[in-house]
C-alpha cells in the first residue's frame, strides 16, 4: 500500500520535556483546530520499566491536508529551539485512534498496555468524534473529484485498472465507499478515455467521430485495440451482429 500523503485527521506523539511549559493552557489557541490528546505517564516497556512520558495527539482539520502541514501544526507546541515531535501519521480509522489515546483497543488490552481513564482524554476546539465517524458531503465530493482527476491523469481506459489503482493507492476505506456509490460515473469516464483513444487511432476529431458513427459502414476501419486495418470476419453474435477479429493482435470485436 502506498503511504497516505493527504488526510483530514492526523495523529502524533510529542514529548513533554521538549514542549512549551504552558502547552496545556495554550493548546487550543496554538493549534486552532479541533484536537484530542492523552498524556501517558504510566506506560511500561516489555521489561516492566517505566517508559518516557509522552503525549498522544489527534488534530482534526476541516479538509484533507498534507503531511507537512499537519506536522508543522503539531510542532507549534514545541518549546523554542526544541523539537517535541518528529513525525505524524494519517488517521485511517478515527474511532480506533481516538480509543487508542487511552489504550482502550483490543490490541492494547491483549498487550497489557496501561489503561487510562476516559477522563484523561482531553478534547478541545469542538472536537466531535461522533461527527467525524460520519463522512461529510464535502469530503465525499473531494474524494469524488480526486478519483475523477486520477482517471484523467492516468488515462484509465477500463474500470478494472481504475479499481486496482484505488485499492492500491488509498488506505482510507471511504475512497472505496465513494467509488462504489459512483461506480457508474467512473466507468463512463474510463469508457470515455477509451473512446478518445479509439478516435485518435482513426485520426478523427470528436465532431468527425460523431459523423462517422452516424454513417457506419458494414466493414470496420480498423481494430479498436491496436489500430490495425488487417481484420477479418469472425462469425456473428447471438443478436446476429457481425463479429470481427484482428489478424495482428487477435482481438475480437463487434
Amino acid at each position: 500500500m502506498a503511504k497516505i500523503d493527504k488526510a483530514r485527521f492526523w495523529t502524533g506523539v510529542l514529548y513533554p520535556e521538549n514542549m512549551r511549559e504552558d502547552w496545556k493552557e495554550v493548546i487550543g489557541d496554538t493549534l486552532q483546530y479541533p484536537y484530542a490528546y492523552c498524556q501517558h505517564s504510566q506506560d511500561k516497556d516489555s521489561k516492566s520499566e517505566h517508559r518516557k512520558d509522552h503525549v498522544h495527539l489527534i488534530v482534526a482539520f476541516p479538509n484533507t491536508t498534507t503531511y507537512k502541514h499537519a506536522l508543522n501544526v503539531m510542532d507549534l507546541l514545541s518549546a523554542e529551539g526544541k523539537k517535541a515531535i518528529n513525525k505524524c501519521e494519517a488517521v485511517v480509522g478515527i474511532r480506533n485512534v481516538y480509543d487508542y489515546l487511552i489504550h482502550d483497543t483490543e490490541d492494547c488490552r491483549k498487550k497489557g498496555k496501561e489503561q487510562y481513564d476516559p477522563s484523561e482524554r482531553i478534547t478541545g476546539n469542538n472536537f466531535d468524534i461522533g461527527a467525524y465517524e460520519q463522512l461529510g458531503t464535502a469530503e465525499k465530493n473531494e474524494m469524488f473529484l480526486e478519483m475523477g482527476q486520477a482517471i484523467r491523469e492516468h488515462g484509465f481506459t477500463n474500470y478494472m485498472d481504475f479499481y486496482e489503482f484505488v485499492v492500491d493507492t488509498y488506505e482510507d476505506m471511504n475512497y472505496i465507499e465513494v467509488m462504489r456509490c459512483y461506480s457508474g460515473h467512473f466507468e463512463r469516464m474510463t469508457r470515455g478515455n477509451y473512446q478518445r483513444w479509439e478516435q485518435g487511432q482513426r485520426g478523427l476529431r470528436p465532431s468527425q467521430a460523431q459523423h462517422h458513427a452516424s454513417t457506419t459502414k458494414t466493414t470496420p476501419d480498423c481494430c479498436p485495440a491496436c489500430g490495425s486495418i488487417d481484420i477479418k470476419k469472425s462469425g456473428k453474435t447471438l443478436a446476429n451482429t457481425q463479429r470481427w477479429a484482428c489478424k495482428d493482435c487477435g482481438k475480437k470485436f463487434v
